[in-house]
């Protein structure tokens, strides 16, 4: 079975622009046990293969999705709410530098049924795609 992104119905506002995962008639999500917390900063590239390989060590054994994604590198402060906007371009002129604030990680996508088994922290069915 080939893993394939799902995207929801237009209507559905709080998924646009998203993709989920399934494998099957699996689904999988992404937990902060393996890829790390705020996973709202996660973007998944259009282009970016996904790999299924069972993990024997996982839940008795489960297959997994691997993907190369990129991870909003964030410099906010803990106790920083809000910060003025900075103006795109700098003193070049071209672009916002946005890529640069990009930093590329692999994910781990494991079956929906098998979140909220480990250490607990925060999950994610749809993931932000471009």
């Amino acid at each position: 079975m080939e893993a394939q992104r799902i995207k929801a119905h237009p209507a559905v506002r709080a998924d646009t622009g998203k993709v989920a995962i399934q494998r099957g008639p699996v689904v999988y999500c992404l937990e902060e046990v393996d890829n790390g917390p705020n996973l709202h900063e996660i973007v998944l590239p259009v282009k970016s293969e996904l790999k299924a390989d069972y993990d024997e060590n996982l839940h008795g054994g489960v297959t997994v999705i691997t993907a190369q994604a990129q991870r909003y590198n964030s410099e906010w402060k803990d106790d920083e709410l809000y910060r003025a906007k900075e103006e795109p371009g700098g003193d070049s002129g071209e672009g916002s530098g946005e890529e640069s604030q990009y930093k590329p990680v692999t994910l781990k996508f494991i079956p929906y049924y098998a979140w909220a088994n480990r250490t607990p922290g925060e999950m994610i069915v749809w993931i932000n795609e471009r």
